[in-house]
């Protein structure tokens, strides 16, 4: 039974969720004798514009763009995120939470990881389902026990995706193809969500020009490997794509773009700061196409593309301290003493001996490193030519 009360959850950048009793509209789930406060989602709240945008993709995947992941994987991958989520604010706050962000994270698991052998049209298929499973528990673990100063700092679908993608391998999973068809009827459509949806959200969320910042510098770097010769074997391609096309399916590929306006852009994990933001895209543009120069394989591009978030989403708490404002990082300095460790030395000793400090350090630095040794493997090369391993055409 649900009744009116006022409550709502307030999330403070570099704490845990707050709760507050003291709002015009409220209810409260009677379970026996226990009263749990319920909050229900804002309708101003850019999550949900987000998810009304990933679900129309995901009706155009299933309807015309041949998507090879089932309904029944879709709604596994938000079931277990919104039933684990719900679940530790119930342990934790006391309350029943709408799970908005870990609905995305659900949603975002299932929109790019792909399992080998999955059909498009095998509507209710759990084939690997095992594995879209792992990449949401990893997500939603790395958002509550990886908190370094009490914020998580990854974002939580791309450290799941990229670490299943990278220990399952290529021969059980698989990211969502950077080319979605011809330049028919349904991919201009998938194209003309993208692009008004990332005008909808990213300006709501302030995150218009670390796009920008993201989308330049990458655009010219890919530029010049395709100048200079840099080819890779996708499985949807007769021999390497090379040249123009190198620049054009990559750059303009649905699956950048996504990644650039929708992933990138979690204010939760990017810099607050409009500066820090800039950088932020810059620094995640140019570890990018660093690591996709040695990929000879559109899946070793799409690990890399991926991996690339993951390490800078690791630097992020340093970037915003090198964009504060020199009075404020002034303030925060006290003078050592002669002869002795300062303050800020003695709390970075203490901060890289917590467990959430090392292990957001190791997987900040093992994204990047795994990521660009898959430009080493063979078997990949061979299942992007379609000659060996479980991996087929769309």
């Amino acid at each position: 039974m649900v009744r009116g009360r006022s409550t709502e959850l307030r999330e403070d950048a570099g704490s845990s969720p707050v709760v507050t009793t003291d709002l015009p509209q409220r209810r409260q789930l009677v379970v026996g004798s226990r009263s749990i406060p319920v909050i229900f989602p804002n309708r101003r709240d850019p999550r949900l514009k987000l998810a009304a945008v990933i679900t129309a993709l995901q009706v155009l995947g299933q309807a015309a763009l041949g998507f090879r992941v089932s309904i029944a994987q879709i709604l596994v991958c938000l079931g277990t995120c919104a039933l684990v989520d719900a679940a530790v604010m119930l342990r934790r706050e006391g309350v029943l939470v709408w799970p908005a962000s870990a609905l995305l994270t659900g949603n975002s698991v299932a929109f790019i990881l792909r399992t080998s052998g999955t059909e498009h049209g095998d509507w209710w298929s759990l084939n690997g389902i095992q594995y879209f499973i792992l990449a949401c528990l990893l997500s939603l673990l790395s958002k509550y026990l990886i908190r370094p100063g009490g914020k998580h700092i990854f974002n939580p679908s791309n450290i799941g995706l990229v670490w299943v993608l990278l220990i399952v391998g290529p021969t059980k999973v698989f990211p969502q193809y950077l080319w979605w068809g011809p330049n028919g009827a349904p991919v201009i459509a998938a194209l003309a969500v993208i692009l008004v949806g990332a005008v909808w959200i990213l300006r709501s969320v302030g995150m218009v020009r670390m796009a920008l910042s993201f989308m330049v510098p990458f655009a010219l770097l890919l530029g010049i490997f395709a100048a200079s010769g840099r080819s890779f074997f996708a499985i949807w391609h007769d021999g390497p794509v090379e040249g123009a096309e190198y620049w054009f399916n990559i750059v303009t590929s649905p699956e950048l773009l996504i990644f650039v306006f929708f992933m990138m852009s979690d204010p939760q994990t990017a810099p607050k700061e409009r500066r820090g933001r800039m950088i932020y895209g810059a620094a995640t543009a140019v570890v990018a196409a660093g690591l996709i120069y040695f990929q000879p394989t559109e899946f070793g591009i799409k690990v890399a593309i991926l991996a690339s978030l993951t390490a800078v989403c690791g630097v992020v708490p340093f970037i915003e301290k090198l964009v504060r404002p020199s009075d404020d990082r002034a303030e925060d300095a006290p003078v050592p003493s002669p002869g002795r460790a300062g303050p800020a030395s003695r709390r970075l000793i203490d901060s890289a001996r917590h467990p959430a400090v090392v292990a957001a350090a190791v997987i900040a630095v093992a994204a990047p490193v795994d990521a660009a040794a898959l430009s080493n493997e063979k078997q990949i090369v061979l299942i992007e030519r379609g000659l060996t391993g479980e991996a087929d055409p769309q």
